[in-house]
């Protein structure tokens, strides 16, 4: 078995580029955010209820495609390296489907936005937006999978690159379409949606292209399996699928969760809503540093799985801990003495700035709390442990996280403060459930080592 340090090494060297990738991609949220923030804080309520609905129509797909990184890896981890451009096939011919089906039911948007309780000039106005994001369905999932299948394969540097250079377009894009710069329209809230779709278009294509190279090349055409492809595909993927589901339902009840609480700003009124997207858009943004993280830790154990070494799996999850609680202490001191430089690129509103102000302990003790589940969690879908983790990840997060969150900020009258704290019962509700799957999963595994 190797030492803990070997795994605290592939986890850092996979964690870099992947963590640059979802800093960028949060680097374009924030400055969407910032730019139209700066613009009218009316217009940062209507993308930020957009958005709110958009990030569940595509990151359920996104969800079921994540069993092609975790299959992949597996079989990068035994060796087996031509299956997997075989289960980049799979993906290639799911994610069409999934674009179809996830674009027609985004393009529904005022019906949802009403079924959701909101008043109809938000209705009026955010529609505008959804409907521009979801567009962009489609070349999403074709930069996932392709996102997908490179990390597996220990590529992860590709995606690094290109969010790097779309960072750029958009922070050109952007506010010429917001406040109609060089002759264009003012846009407002739709333009920032526009250049976001610019952006989502152009991932696609540069991804679609560092394939079309790979096939070029006949050793990596012929090593990683990229001229296999089945009609048998659907057949094939089930095992994929599978691990993809599982996913799938923990992004609808984590991003399901946010929405719901969103929406619970939303009753607050539009001050409420521009600060609790504010709040939202920092906390996803250092989220994601540690999501990032969890996901190499993910790929290391589907490694370790792959080459049925069970006692590993602690390991690297032990590291992957190391590694994600250092970064947090420093996010945590960069919070604590840099609220104004942090929160205010966002806004101009002396109110919404004080509002922040009186939830930054509320606002550091939620971030940390949601981050501790995710290496458990992602290490249970690198060994492909789906079910029960499933399962509680959907009661954590759309039965304990959206009922504290109701329950704190309209029956005891906490208001948005209620509204955060509801947020890390959510994160305390999975770390308990999860982290004692992990614990008897791995007791089990010692158990079965000493009868062999």
């Amino acid at each position: 078995m190797e030492n803990i340090t070997t795994y605290l090494k592939q986890i850092a060297k996979l964690s870099l580029p992947i963590t640059v990738s979802f800093i960028a991609v949060g680097l374009m949220n924030i400055v969407d955010t910032m730019i139209v923030g700066n613009y009218q804080t009316g217009q940062l309520a209507y993308i930020g209820l957009a958005n709110s609905v958009f990030v569940v129509l595509f990151t359920i797909p996104m969800g079921l495609l994540q069993g092609v990184m975790i299959k992949s890896s597996q079989k990068f981890g035994a060796r087996k390296f031509a299956s997997c451009g075989k289960i980049y096939h799979e993906g290639r011919k799911y994610s069409v489907w999934l674009s179809i089906f996830f674009t027609a039911i985004g393009l529904n948007g005022k019906a949802i936005l009403t079924f959701l309780g909101q008043d109809k000039e938000m209705i009026e106005h955010s529609v505008k937006v959804l409907n521009v994001f979801v567009v962009s369905i489609p070349f999403i999932l074709i930069y996932a999978n392709i996102n997908f299948f490179l990390q597996s394969i220990k590529r992860p540097y590709v995606a690094m690159y290109g969010i790097l250079v779309a960072n750029v377009i958009n922070l050109a894009i952007n506010p010429v379409l917001v406040y109609g710069k060089f002759g264009f329209p003012e846009l407002g809230a739709v333009g920032s949606a526009t250049s976001t779709l610019i952006v989502r278009i152009f991932l696609a294509l540069y991804m679609i292209y560092y394939i079309y190279r790979m096939r070029r090349n006949p050793k990596l055409n012929k090593r990683f399996g990229l001229d296999r492809s089945y009609e048998t595909w659907w057949n094939d993927s089930k095992n994929t699928r599978k691990i993809g589901y599982g996913v799938a339902i923990v992004v609808v009840a984590t991003n399901g969760s946010f929405s719901l609480v969103s929406t619970f700003a939303g009753w607050m009124g539009q001050h409420v809503m521009a600060t609790f997207i504010i709040l939202i858009n920092v906390n996803t943004f250092l989220f994601m540093i540690c999501f990032a993280i969890a996901q190499a830790t993910s790929i290391v154990t589907a490694n370790v799985y792959g080459k049925k070494d069970l006692a590993g799996i602690t390991a690297t999850v032990k590291s992957g801990y190391i590694i994600s609680l250092s970064v947090m202490a420093v996010m945590q001191s960069v919070i604590y003495f840099f609220p104004n430089q942090i929160f205010g690129v966002f806004t101009n509103d002396v109110t919404v700035m004080a509002t922040i102000h009186s939830l930054i302990y509320y606002f550091m003790f939620d971030l940390f709390i949601d981050t501790l589940p995710l290496n458990i969690n992602f290490a249970l879908n690198g060994r492909s442990d789906v079910k029960i983790p499933t399962i509680n990840q959907v009661v954590s997060y759309l039965g304990v996280r959206v009922t504290a969150c109701y329950l704190l900020a309209f029956h005891f009258n906490m208001g948005l403060k209620g509204l955060v704290l509801g947020l890390a019962c959510g994160g305390v509700s999975s770390l308990l459930l999860n982290g004692s799957r992990f614990i008897y999963i791995s007791r089990r595994d010692k158990k079965r080592a000493c009868l062999q």
